[in-house]
This record gives structure tokens, sequence and C-alpha cells, in this order.
């Protein structure tokens, strides 16, 4: 990668994760936070297999099931242990194959 090509991709990159912190967005996460009800549990199953589900087959989804996982982890506190298990549960259940179940 060039220099410039670099430089571009810092610059994107940036503004990219700016943008995702405009107030804009909070009204929406302030929405999927009451719609939790207090069950972090499902929210993060939720977030977990929509992203699971596309990071299986990125090329058949058009992203949004990414920023809606984004906005529900941004809902509320992930339980990183519990996403990472749905996300594999999605993967899985997107590629057709039994999830992994870890001990």
């Amino acid at each position: 990668m060039s220099t410039e090509d670099q430089v571009h991709s810092s610059m994107l990159h940036g503004e990219a994760l700016l943008r995702a912190k405009r107030s804009e967005l909070q009204p929406l996460i302030d929405e999927l936070s009451e719609l939790t009800d207090g069950r972090d549990d499902i929210r993060v199953e939720c977030a977990g297999t929509m992203a699971g589900y596309w990071f299986a087959s990125p090329g058949m989804a058009q992203g949004h099931e990414l920023i809606a996982a984004g906005l529900l982890l941004l809902a509320g506190p992930p339980d990183t242990d519990l996403l990472l298990r749905w996300i594999s549960i999605g993967f899985a259940r997107r590629a057709g194959e039994r999830p992994y179940q870890p001990a």
C-alpha cells in the first residue's frame, strides 16, 4: 500500500469513527435500550447472531446487519463472552453448520 493510500485509509477510518459518534444516532440507541427492557442477554444475542450471520457471507448482505448489531451493542453493556458465543452461532447458522459450543 502506498503512503498516499495509507494516509487516505487513516483519514477514512477517523472520519467513519467520528460519524459513528454523531448525536443523531443517540435517539436510535436510546430507543433500542428502552426496547431491551433490561434484557441485556437478549440484546447481545440479537447483536451477535446478526453479526455472525453477516460475517459468514458478507457478499450476500448490504451491511445493515452490522449497523443494527452495532446499535444494539451501544444500547447497553455488552457481555463479551456471550457476544462471542452468539457471533459463532450466527456464523454457523448462515454457513449451515452446527454452532460451536464452548465448554
